[in-house]
């Protein structure tokens, strides 16, 4: 242990006098609980000789609320429309902050791979300047359309309506490309019930034989890493419901969640 002799100690002793005569430092501490946030004075005033300011809970709250709101989203304002499985997979490496391997997954491809040994370089650029005219596609989006095969439910005459099988709370949407990609929708449980009066039912059950196609349009709010691949984040703003037959195709309803 290091001894404090001579001035020292007087120094030390004055501080401590200094202290207890409810100088800078009297109150609070470490080991006294939260300290209060003072405002020190132009001048060299000590903060104790003037009260400190009472905080506006709500005027911060509000002030937060306002910055958050401000902040620029990570997502742009572009629709990604109908996309297919490699498209996910590129969308995902965008919002990812990575660069795809483009040109090692054109070498994958068939017609690149069996190439001659004369036409192998002119179809492997090709190739890769196809993969990057899709790659360009997935620039500034942050909207998905999505369409949705789904099941309809027996009627639920209590409540009056269906339940959309597609919207089951819990499902995800997966997308196996190169990279397994899922699409969560936060807010499934909200279009998962859908109100049709009886006599509607009917004519929807003998249109649809239960199989329905749900045109979905979606706002991106994340991505996360998961232990079985990527899940992108989003919320449904709106649906159409259609028939699923081809030879009968008909909307019955358009939904919209937007608040």
């Amino acid at each position: 242990m290091t001894r404090f002799r001579g001035p020292a100690m007087v120094a030390l002793a004055g501080v401590l006098l200094l202290a207890g005569c409810g100088g800078p430092g009297a109150e609070g501490g470490d080991g006294g609980g939260a300290a209060t946030p003072v405002a020190v004075t132009e001048g060299g005033a000590s903060p104790s000789s003037a009260p400190a300011p009472a905080r506006d809970s709500g005027k911060a709250d509000k002030k937060a609320a306002k910055a958050e709101a401000a902040a620029p989203s990570p997502f742009g304002t572009a629709t990604l429309a109908y996309p297919d499985d490699f498209q996910m997979t590129l969308l995902a490496y965008r919002l990812t902050d990575r660069q795809p391997p483009l040109g090692e997954w054109a070498g994958e491809v068939y017609e690149v791979r069996y190439a001659d040994e004369f036409s192998k370089a002119q179809k492997l650029e090709a190739e890769t300047a196809r993969l990057a005219d899709i790659y360009a596609s997935t620039e500034g989006v942050g909207f998905l359309q999505v369409r949705l095969n789904s099941q309809i439910s027996q009627y639920d005459s209590s409540r009056g309506g269906y339940y959309l099988t597609a919207f089951s709370p819990g499902n995800q949407v997966s997308f196996n490309g190169k990279e397994r990609v899922s699409l969560q929708l936060d807010n499934m449980a909200k279009a998962f019930f859908w109100p049709v009066d009886v006599s509607r039912a009917q004519e929807i059950l003998e249109h649809s034989s239960r199989q329905v196609d749900i045109d979905t349009r979606v706002q991106l709010t994340g991505i996360q890493r998961r232990s079985d691949g990527l899940v992108i984040q989003g919320k449904i703003l709106d649906y159409g419901i259609y028939s699923g037959r081809y030879s009968d195709e008909r909307q019955f309803e358009f939904i919209s969640l937007e608040d």
